[in-house]
């Protein structure tokens, strides 16, 4: 497993138990962006749109100081958006070791998620037309009793239920994702 990739997991990583090693760190698809992105684009278009009424109404000139502040505000908006959409995308932690599946969210209100190796019934995995054309789509785990933990958006989900089927049903192997 690369480093690289590992450094972000550290929740995961310092609760390691012995003998427990990773053997998939799944990854948000870049789907997942759309929604945040697509309200960005949007917000911008309707800025555009309202500069130009009221470049029209003034005759030429828009920019007092209330509408320099506006921008600045609204090119802060943009910022937070896209900003808001990289945490989503980096910050969310979905790793399968040879012992439990974790799924972490959040970054101050932190929703940790585990369901033991053993306590696994079913790994499913959904896939919609466009999750069927771009390679995502969703890995629900279902757990002994009511106990279920979804994977969503993960990115290339027939390598992972491949692997996590692996590591589910022979917990002395350890398959590997290349």
């Amino acid at each position: 497993m690369r480093s690289h990739m590992l450094g972000r997991y550290t929740y995961t990583l310092s609760t390691l138990t012995p003998g427990e090693e990773i053997a998939l760190v799944g990854r948000l698809h870049y789907f997942a962006l759309i929604i945040p992105l697509c309200l960005t684009g949007l917000t911008f278009s309707l800025f555009l749109v309202a500069i130009a009424f009221t470049f029209q109404l003034k005759g030429g000139n828009i920019f007092n100081h209330m509408e320099i502040l506006g921008l600045w505000l609204f090119v802060l908006a943009l910022f937070c958006c896209t900003l808001a959409a990289w945490l989503k995308r980096n910050l969310i932690e979905m790793v399968c070791t040879n012992k439990r599946v974790v799924k972490r969210t959040g970054i101050i209100n932190v929703t940790t998620e585990e369901l033991n190796r053993e306590r696994i019934e079913s790994v499913e995995m959904r896939q919609s037309i466009f999750g069927r054309l771009f390679n995502y789509g969703d890995i629900l785990f279902s757990g002994t009793g009511t106990s279920k933990l979804v994977f969503k958006f993960i990115n290339q989900p027939k390598l992972m239920k491949r692997i996590i089927d692996a590591v589910v049903t022979s917990p002395n192997e350890q398959p590997h994702a290349h």
